[in-house]
């Protein structure tokens, strides 16, 4: 299997935090729809779980300050995301979605 670069590894951040990012947009459209939460949950679970596989395959190699400065930002945007999910599962307020700005970094 041929080594990770740091450039690769930024990429596949970038993938993991679009994953998050549309599930976050799922979040946001099913708003105050009681019925689509199940769906929802689904789709945000599994986009952590896959940001988290995407996370655990870059190897150290490939940790550069930058690589690991977007790793931070890509765990707080998983964070954020799965505090939502649960309280969406708690039938809780999920709450103002402006904590983060549209590239995971924190306002």
């Amino acid at each position: 299997m041929p080594e990770m670069s740091p450039g690769a590894a930024l990429r596949q951040l970038q993938q993991a935090q679009a994953g998050l990012k549309k599930a976050r947009q799922a979040l946001r459209a099913a708003k105050g729809d009681p019925h689509a939460n199940r769906g929802v949950l689904k789709v945000g679970w599994e986009s952590l779980a896959q940001a988290h596989r995407l996370l655990a395959a870059i190897p150290l190699e490939a940790a550069t300050e930058p690589v690991m400065t977007k790793q931070l930002a890509v765990e707080r945007y998983a964070t954020a995301l799965l505090v939502r999910l649960r309280r969406l599962l708690r039938n809780e307020p999920v709450g103002a979605d402006d904590d983060f700005d549209d590239d995971g970094d924190e306002n």
